[in-house]
C-alpha cells in the first residue's frame, strides 16, 4: 500500500505545482487534470503483489483500481477486516512528505475522498477501502512526530501482512506470523517436516540467508518495509519450527546489513 501512495505523490508533485498557476480553475478541475495525466502511466507495476492498472476521478472521488496477486494477499481476509485495512492506509498516509502533502491537500480542497479498489487477478473478487475527506483532513492536520509515525507505518505493515496469515509460501513452508519483539522484526515460518528435515535445515542456514538477502531488495514494497525498519531501528529475524519436533532454527539482519541493501 505504501509503494502505491508512494508513486501517486512523486508522480503529482510538478503537476500540483503547475495548478498552481490555474487560479482560474476549479478545485475539482485541477484535480481531474491531475488524475488524468497520472493514469496515463498506467498500469503501473508494484512488484509481485499486482499492479495499478487504473487511476480515476468519478467527479466526486479518486479512484484507484489495483489488480493483486492472491498468492500474496488474502482479499476475504481483508473484507473482513475492513477497519485494520482502513487504519494502515490512513497509517502510510500519515506524516506525509511535501509531495504527498501537496496531492491530500489537492484531494481536500476539492471536497473529494480516495477509494482503493483491489481486485483480485484470478477471482476477479473486489474490496474496498475508502478515505472521506473528513478522513483525509484528520491525516494532513494530525500532529505526530516522525518517530512516532514510522513507528505506526511498521505497526501497520506487520498488521497487514498478518492478515493473510497463514501464508503457504512454498511446499514445505508457511509463514505463520510476522511480529515485532523488542528491537527485532521476526518472521514464524513453520516447517513441515515430512518434507525436510530440521537437522538438513540447520545444516543449510548459511545458504538459505544468503538467498533471503538476494530477494530482500528485489521490490519496491519490501524496499519500503526495509526503510520503515531501518527508521525504527528494528532488525529482521527469520525464525524456522519444525511442526512435529518442535525444533527451530533462525537467521537474522542487523540494522547495518538491512542499510547495505537499501
Amino acid at each position: 500500500m505504501q509503494n502505491i501512495i508512494g508513486k501517486f505523490g512523486k508522480s503529482v508533485l510538478l503537476i500540483c505545482l503547475s495548478l498552481l498557476l490555474l487560479t482560474g480553475c476549479s478545485q475539482k478541475s485541477k484535480l481531474k487534470l491531475v488524475v488524468e495525466v497520472v493514469a496515463k502511466q498506467c498500469p503501473i507495476n508494484i512488484g509481485a503483489a499486482g499492479e495499478i492498472s487504473n487511476i480515476a476521478f468519478d467527479g466526486t472521488d479518486v479512484q484507484y483500481t489495483m489488480l493483486v496477486n492472491e498468492d500474496y494477499v488474502n482479499l476475504d481476509a481483508w473484507e473482513k477486516n475492513s477497519e485494520s485495512m482502513k487504519s494502515v492506509v490512513s497509517t502510510m498516509f500519515s506524516n506525509p512528505a511535501k509531495e504527498l502533502k501537496q496531492m491530500l491537500d489537492l484531494v481536500v480542497n476539492a471536497n473529494s475522498g480516495i477509494k482503493f479498489v483491489y481486485k483480485g487477478k484470478t477471482s476477479g473478487k473486489e474490496v474496498e477501502c475508502y478515505l472521506t475527506t473528513q478522513d483525509l483532513k484528520g491525516i494532513v492536520n494530525a500532529d505526530s512526530t516522525v518517530e512516532k509515525s514510522d513507528q505506526k507505518k511498521l505497526e501497520e505493515q506487520v498488521n497487514i501482512t498478518n492478515l493473510s496469515c497463514p501464508m503457504q509460501v512454498d511446499e514445505v513452508t508457511t509463514l505463520d506470523r510476522l511480529a515485532i519483539e523488542g528491537d527485532q522484526v521476526v518472521y514464524h515460518y513453520t516447517i513441515d517436516e515430512e518434507l525436510v528435515d530440521m537437522a538438513v535445515l540447520k545444516e543449510n542456514s548459511d545458504a538459505m540467508k544468503q538467498n533471503v538477502r538476494s530477494t530482500l531488495n528485489a521490490e519496491p514494497a519490501v524496499r519500503i518495509f526495509l526503510e520503515t525498519c531501518v527508521k525504527c531501528d528494528k532488525s529482521l529475524c527469520y525464525r524456522y519450527t519444525g511442526n512435529t519436533s518442535g525444533e527451530s532454527m533462525e537467521f537474522s539482519f542487523e540494522v547495518s546489513d538491512i542499510k547495505s541493501l537499501l
